[in-house]
């Protein structure tokens, strides 16, 4: 009896994994792509594969700095610089994901450095630029268009009726307000606890 052969079983992280990377199809990145460089950075779309350019954070990095000039008016946000030295451009990835966290992002749909650099999580790198997008947009519609559904608003609840006066007045338990059954208990409307039913 051989025991060579591998379980068809896989983990609940590359279960996750894979469901999302079906939400992105070829089409759906090609369209993060385009939003990335046409629509905010005012470039032309690379023929790179996307996470090849967005590997050494600098695109990141300026994607950050037009959204938050967007928002301030002050033209530089964080400082970045073309390198090859694999800790620059993590931590060029890493203060991208800082930005993004304060721009209001939420911290599940952030993906980790490694996530991009070692292309460990494709699917959450462009979850996370999907939902900068949605931000973006809410805050600057004429500027930046949105990938996917727009955020929801939460509506207001709408307002409480004040208590009647004469169920204001009196404090603790109200007969009024709760119901008043007139001194009804178990007892008195022949409730049996206990018993044997009588199904014949």
């Amino acid at each position: 009896m051989s025991y060579d052969k591998k379980a068809d079983v896989t983990s609940l992280d590359e279960d996750l994994r894979q469901l999302r990377e079906s939400k992105f199809s070829p089409e759906a990145v090609q369209h993060i792509k385009t939003w990335v460089f046409k629509s905010v950075l005012k470039e032309t779309v690379p023929p790179e594969d996307l996470l090849e350019c967005l590997k050494d954070g600098t695109v990141l990095c300026k994607l950050a700095n037009i959204l938050y000039e967007a928002d301030t008016g002050e033209a530089s946000h964080i400082s970045w610089k073309n390198s090859k030295m694999p800790f620059v451009q993590m931590d060029q990835i890493s203060q991208f994901l800082s930005f993004s966290r304060v721009y209001g992002v939420p911290e599940d749909e952030l993906f980790q450095t490694i996530d991009l650099f070692e292309k460990k999580d494709p699917a959450i790198v462009f979850q996370t630029l999907k939902s900068l997008s949605r931000y973006a947009n809410k805050k600057h519609p004429d500027r930046f268009p949105v990938l996917g559904p727009q955020l929801s608003t939460r509506k207001p609840r709408p307002p409480v009726r004040s208590k009647p006066k004469h169920l204001r007045e009196g404090a603790g338990w109200s007969t009024f307000e709760y119901g008043y059954m007139k001194g009804a208990s178990q007892a008195t409307e022949g409730v049996v606890l206990g018993q044997r039913r009588d199904i014949v």
